[in-house]
């Protein structure tokens, strides 16, 4: 089998192409096998992706791009085997390719999936007008009312074209002119847009001295970003073409949001987000019977003990190995309690704890089971233990630590935040701006440095401690 790439979206959508070769690259660079529009699709590297031929099997690898590939909406890692019907995105708001596999006897070649261009329209002439029969003159006189008469009907059309050909060229040039006054407008309010942000982003810095240094070093970086942007937009207005300005417009502006996003988080109280919430947050010890111990966080959800987690962190990562022990610690405590595990959630990476403490134990605020509260770029706080402690399970006072972040997708079964500095710490609550925990930290992008992490939402945790009523 062979396979046909058919663009599903994209600048070159509804076009397809059956490849013979084993090796087929794939971007905008000329030399490219399949080659993607070089002044639109813009989110794709010059040279994006690779499917080879191995075997039977065909595989598509990133090239080093930009944006990165996706099959089926997960990002590629190393090579992955493709299958019929299978869907690649070059990025995660780039063209689309379908891969079919087809017979090695189809015919190799592009393929027009598009609709047939319309035919092109012929005028039709203008009919003859009956002339009146002249009276009859000699010869010489009928030749000089002829002539007379066909440079007349020159002259007319001449005239009329270059009076036409005027307003086309006046038409062209003022709507240019107009073009370009909106377009350097425009600009102008971006730069103008762009230095108040600059401006808020230096307050908010500064506001930051001492606390949440994570959060301060993205601001200062997404600083350094827009300030570059804007230089190379004002270069590329001198030097560059239109297509240069424009695809710097759009970066810029994308920077500038992220920037704001950012200004938002350090806005928000995260020093009572943290005072009203650390407490019920706890160090979590796991051992195994082959004498593995794993540590991670835990939080209380309610005053008899009642602590959620991963359930990945106390039952492994298929959720059927049994820990020999645990052991929590809460926030600012010596004192460590043996717990148990309550209930294993078979729809979330979560899991529910018993701990039995005399007078009951501190909870968080609130659970914010309602994903449609939270918008893109609403900041957020993680309160955790990223790098844990050894056993034994007594000693030091266990420390908390407080991470900023904004929420950049909200899905049913899936929060993807933006974090300033969150790396680890599985099982650690997520908060919003009102100190209501909106969901459970359970992993995040291993290439991301802590900055791409995800949660389960609190919505899976509300009907996992529905099933104890």
């Amino acid at each position: 089998m062979k396979p046909k790439l058919r663009i599903v979206s994209g600048a070159r959508a509804g076009y397809a192409e059956v490849f013979g070769q084993p090796e087929i690259s794939i971007g905008r660079h000329p030399s490219c096998t399949l080659r993607l529009d070089p002044d639109q699709d813009l989110d794709v590297s010059a040279r994006h992706a690779v499917i080879v031929r191995k075997g039977e099997r065909w595989y598509v690898r990133d090239d080093e791009s930009r944006n990165g590939t996706f099959v089926n909406g997960h990002r590629v890692h190393g090579e992955t085997a493709l299958t019929d019907t299978d869907h690649i995105a070059l990025g995660p708001k780039g063209p689309v390719l379908e891969v079919r596999l087809v017979p090695d006897s189809a015919a190799d070649g592009l393929v027009a999936d598009a609709a047939v261009p319309a035919a092109m329209r012929t005028a039709t002439p203008p009919r003859a007008t009956a002339q009146s029969t002249p009276p009859r003159e000699s010869t010489t006189q009928r030749i000089r009312i002829e002539v007379g008469r066909q440079t007349r009907r020159l002259r007319l059309m001449s005239g009329a074209l270059v009076v036409a050909l005027v307003l086309v060229v006046c038409g062209l040039t003022y709507r240019n002119w107009r073009q370009e006054q909106r377009r350097a407008a425009e600009i102008a309010a971006l730069e103008a847009r762009t230095d108040s942000i600059l401006r808020a982003a230096d307050q908010a810095v500064e506001s930051l001295r001492g606390q949440l240094e994570g959060l301060a070093a993205r601001l200062r970086e997404s600083q350094g970003s827009v300030a570059r942007l804007q230089r190379e937009l004002v270069e590329a207005r001198r030097t560059g073409t239109e297509a240069e300005v424009r695809t710097l417009t759009r970066q810029l502006e994308a920077a500038s949001q992220n920037l704001l996003y950012q200004q938002a988080a350090a806005r928000v109280d995260f020093a009572a987000i943290s005072r009203e919430n650390q407490r019920a947050v706890a160090l979590l010890w796991v051992e195994f019977g082959t004498g593995e111990v794993y540590s991670g966080t835990a939080f209380a959800v309610r005053a008899d003990g009642h602590l959620l987690t991963n359930r990945h962190v106390v039952a492994g990562e298929d959720g059927t190995r049994r820990p020999t022990r645990i052991a929590i610690r809460f926030a600012d405590s010596r004192q460590t309690y043996a717990a148990r595990i309550a209930a294993l959630s078979e729809e979330a990476d979560l899991a529910l704890l018993k701990v039995d403490v005399p007078g009951g134990v501190p909870v968080v605020h609130a659970l914010n089971a309602r994903p449609d509260t939270l918008r893109q770029g609403a900041p957020v706080a993680l309160i955790g233990f990223p790098l844990g402690t050894d056993l034994p399970m007594e000693g030091p006072v266990a420390r908390t630590s407080l991470f900023a972040g904004t929420v950049s997708k909200s899905l049913p079964t899936v929060l993807q935040l933006d974090g300033y500095g969150a790396e680890g710490a599985s099982g650690s609550p997520i908060f919003d701006e009102t100190g209501a925990v909106i969901g459970v930290l359970y992993g995040g992008e291993s290439d991301s440095r802590g900055r791409i992490v995800y949660g389960v939402p609190s919505s899976f945790a509300v009907r996992l401690l529905a099933g104890l009523d």
